[in-house]
Protein backbone atom coordinates (compact mmCIF):
# COMPACT_ATOMS: atom_id res chain seq x y z
CA UNK A 1 0.00 0.00 0.00
CA UNK A 2 2.49 2.41 0.95
CA UNK A 3 4.20 1.80 -2.77
CA UNK A 4 0.83 2.32 -4.26
CA UNK A 5 0.48 5.83 -2.28
CA UNK A 6 3.88 7.38 -2.87
CA UNK A 7 2.86 7.78 -6.62
CA UNK A 8 -0.42 8.83 -6.07
CA UNK A 9 0.65 11.91 -3.66
CA UNK A 10 3.06 12.35 -6.46
CA UNK A 11 0.49 12.83 -8.94
CA UNK A 12 -1.49 15.04 -6.66
CA UNK A 13 1.52 17.63 -6.73
CA UNK A 14 2.41 16.62 -2.84
CA UNK A 15 5.81 15.93 -3.39
CA UNK A 16 8.59 16.15 -6.67
CA UNK A 17 11.16 14.36 -8.37
CA UNK A 18 13.85 16.13 -6.36
CA UNK A 19 13.97 13.91 -3.00
CA UNK A 20 11.06 12.63 -0.38
CA UNK A 21 10.73 9.69 1.77
CA UNK A 22 7.91 7.76 3.14
CA UNK A 23 7.22 5.23 5.87
CA UNK A 24 4.59 3.64 7.51
CA UNK A 25 4.62 1.64 11.42
CA UNK A 26 3.28 -1.48 11.65
CA UNK A 27 3.79 -3.00 15.62
CA UNK A 28 7.84 -2.50 15.89
CA UNK A 29 8.38 -2.41 12.46
CA UNK A 30 8.26 0.25 9.87
CA UNK A 31 7.78 0.01 6.37
CA UNK A 32 9.71 2.45 4.22
CA UNK A 33 10.22 3.93 0.64
CA UNK A 34 13.91 3.13 -0.85
CA UNK A 35 16.19 6.33 -0.89
CA UNK A 36 16.04 7.97 -4.06
CA UNK A 37 12.54 6.47 -4.71
CA UNK A 38 11.72 10.37 -6.31
CA UNK A 39 14.66 10.98 -8.42
CA UNK A 40 15.48 7.32 -9.83
CA UNK A 41 11.80 5.46 -10.54
CA UNK A 42 9.68 8.97 -10.70
CA UNK A 43 7.27 7.47 -7.97
CA UNK A 44 6.51 4.35 -9.04
CA UNK A 45 7.06 1.94 -6.63
CA UNK A 46 6.21 -1.75 -6.40
CA UNK A 47 5.53 -2.87 -3.04
CA UNK A 48 9.01 -5.25 -3.10
CA UNK A 49 11.12 -2.58 -3.88
CA UNK A 50 9.90 -0.77 0.32
CA UNK A 51 12.32 -1.74 2.88
CA UNK A 52 11.29 -3.16 6.33
CA UNK A 53 13.24 -2.26 9.36
CA UNK A 54 12.39 -2.45 13.27
CA UNK A 55 12.49 0.06 15.55
CA UNK A 56 15.59 -0.67 17.00
CA UNK A 57 17.48 -0.61 13.87
CA UNK A 58 17.08 -3.98 12.50
CA UNK A 59 17.22 -4.76 8.60
CA UNK A 60 14.26 -7.29 8.45
CA UNK A 61 13.39 -6.65 4.47
CA UNK A 62 15.54 -5.26 2.10
CA UNK A 63 19.09 -3.69 1.21
CA UNK A 64 20.81 -1.83 3.74
CA UNK A 65 22.02 0.39 0.74
CA UNK A 66 18.99 1.38 0.26
CA UNK A 67 17.83 3.00 3.18
CA UNK A 68 17.73 6.51 3.37
CA UNK A 69 19.83 8.55 5.39
CA UNK A 70 16.28 10.77 6.46
CA UNK A 71 14.94 7.80 8.38
CA UNK A 72 16.64 8.76 11.19
CA UNK A 73 14.29 11.22 11.51
CA UNK A 74 11.19 9.20 10.65
CA UNK A 75 12.65 6.94 13.71
CA UNK A 76 12.85 9.18 15.86
CA UNK A 77 9.57 10.63 15.25
CA UNK A 78 8.02 6.48 16.00
CA UNK A 79 10.20 6.18 18.59
CA UNK A 80 9.19 9.76 20.91
CA UNK A 81 5.35 9.83 20.07
CA UNK A 82 2.78 6.42 20.05
CA UNK A 83 0.59 8.47 18.17
CA UNK A 84 2.80 8.65 15.25
CA UNK A 85 1.68 5.52 12.40
CA UNK A 86 3.28 7.44 9.75
CA UNK A 87 5.39 10.06 8.57
CA UNK A 88 6.28 11.65 4.96
CA UNK A 89 8.98 13.71 3.79
CA UNK A 90 7.65 15.54 0.84
CA UNK A 91 8.42 18.60 -1.11
CA UNK A 92 5.76 21.37 -1.57
CA UNK A 93 6.80 24.56 -3.12
CA UNK A 94 3.40 26.55 -1.39
CA UNK A 95 5.30 25.56 2.15
CA UNK A 96 8.13 26.24 1.46
CA UNK A 97 6.64 29.82 -0.13
CA UNK A 98 4.49 30.30 3.81
CA UNK A 99 7.65 29.53 5.93
CA UNK A 100 9.67 31.79 3.84
CA UNK A 101 7.64 34.62 3.79
CA UNK A 102 5.28 35.20 5.84
CA UNK A 103 5.62 32.46 8.92
CA UNK A 104 7.69 32.40 11.98
CA UNK A 105 9.28 29.68 13.27
CA UNK A 106 7.60 28.28 15.80
CA UNK A 107 3.93 26.84 16.18
CA UNK A 108 2.16 28.10 13.51
CA UNK A 109 -1.84 25.88 14.22
CA UNK A 110 -1.85 23.61 17.47
CA UNK A 111 -4.78 21.60 15.32
CA UNK A 112 -5.72 20.55 12.00
CA UNK A 113 -7.84 24.04 12.03
CA UNK A 114 -7.75 26.20 9.64
CA UNK A 115 -4.94 24.07 7.18
CA UNK A 116 -6.08 20.75 7.78
CA UNK A 117 -2.93 19.62 9.87
CA UNK A 118 -0.95 21.42 12.30
CA UNK A 119 1.52 23.26 11.42
CA UNK A 120 4.95 24.22 12.99
CA UNK A 121 8.34 25.90 10.96
CA UNK A 122 11.12 25.26 11.94
CA UNK A 123 14.31 27.97 12.39
CA UNK A 124 15.54 29.05 8.50
CA UNK A 125 18.95 28.70 9.90
CA UNK A 126 18.64 24.66 11.02
CA UNK A 127 20.57 22.31 7.89
CA UNK A 128 18.66 19.37 6.99
CA UNK A 129 19.93 15.57 7.83
CA UNK A 130 21.34 16.89 11.10
CA UNK A 131 20.95 16.63 14.77
CA UNK A 132 19.79 19.97 15.67
CA UNK A 133 17.51 19.85 12.93
CA UNK A 134 15.79 16.65 13.97
CA UNK A 135 15.60 17.48 17.79
CA UNK A 136 14.11 20.60 16.84
CA UNK A 137 11.58 18.98 14.18
CA UNK A 138 10.90 16.48 16.84
CA UNK A 139 10.22 18.95 19.55
CA UNK A 140 7.98 21.36 17.84
CA UNK A 141 6.09 18.32 16.62
CA UNK A 142 5.62 17.74 19.77
CA UNK A 143 3.97 20.67 21.04
CA UNK A 144 0.90 20.11 18.79
CA UNK A 145 -1.95 17.65 17.83
CA UNK A 146 -0.07 14.88 15.69
CA UNK A 147 -3.15 12.14 15.67
CA UNK A 148 -5.30 13.41 12.80
CA UNK A 149 -2.17 15.27 10.49
CA UNK A 150 0.46 17.67 11.36
CA UNK A 151 3.53 19.42 9.01
CA UNK A 152 7.42 20.70 10.27
CA UNK A 153 8.47 22.98 7.25
CA UNK A 154 11.95 23.21 6.93
CA UNK A 155 13.19 25.71 4.89
CA UNK A 156 14.32 24.61 1.57
CA UNK A 157 14.36 21.59 2.65
CA UNK A 158 10.79 20.19 2.60
CA UNK A 159 7.80 18.93 5.05
CA UNK A 160 7.76 16.06 7.44
CA UNK A 161 3.88 15.42 7.57
CA UNK A 162 2.94 13.22 10.74
CA UNK A 163 -0.56 11.14 11.44
CA UNK A 164 -1.57 8.01 13.03
CA UNK A 165 -1.81 6.02 9.59
CA UNK A 166 -1.11 6.58 6.31
CA UNK A 167 -5.33 7.80 5.25
CA UNK A 168 -4.92 10.10 7.66
CA UNK A 169 -1.55 11.49 6.72
CA UNK A 170 -2.17 11.58 2.92
CA UNK A 171 -5.55 13.42 3.74
CA UNK A 172 -4.22 15.98 5.72
CA UNK A 173 -0.93 16.42 3.23
CA UNK A 174 -3.89 17.33 0.21
CA UNK A 175 -5.67 19.70 2.75
CA UNK A 176 -2.95 21.16 4.00
CA UNK A 177 -1.88 22.24 0.43
CA UNK A 178 -5.34 22.75 -1.37
CA UNK A 179 -5.75 25.06 1.53
CA UNK A 180 -2.36 27.01 1.39
CA UNK A 181 -2.42 26.86 -2.36
CA UNK A 182 -5.89 28.77 -1.82
CA UNK A 183 -4.54 31.36 1.02
CA UNK A 184 -1.72 32.27 -1.70
CA UNK A 185 -4.07 32.51 -4.88
CA UNK A 186 -6.21 35.18 -2.86
CA UNK A 187 -3.24 36.98 -1.74
CA UNK A 188 -1.74 37.09 -5.47
CA UNK A 189 -5.34 38.39 -6.28
CA UNK A 190 -5.77 40.91 -3.66
CA UNK A 191 -2.61 42.24 -4.80
CA UNK A 192 -3.62 42.51 -8.09
CA UNK A 193 -6.84 44.64 -7.38
CA UNK A 194 -4.62 47.06 -5.17
CA UNK A 195 -2.46 48.17 -8.49
CA UNK A 196 0.54 45.50 -7.47
CA UNK A 197 2.05 42.63 -9.19
CA UNK A 198 0.31 39.43 -8.63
Amino acid sequence: MLARVAGILYERRLTELVGGNMSLRVGDAVIMTPTKASETRGWRLAAADTLVQRLDGELLIGDEAMISREIRIHMRLYRTYADVGCVFHLHMPEAIAAAEGRWQPGVVAETTDPYGAAVVVLERDLRAQTEPHDARAVELLGQVSRADGAIAIGSMHGTFGVARDLATNVRAADVFRQRLEAELLRARLRRARAGGVA
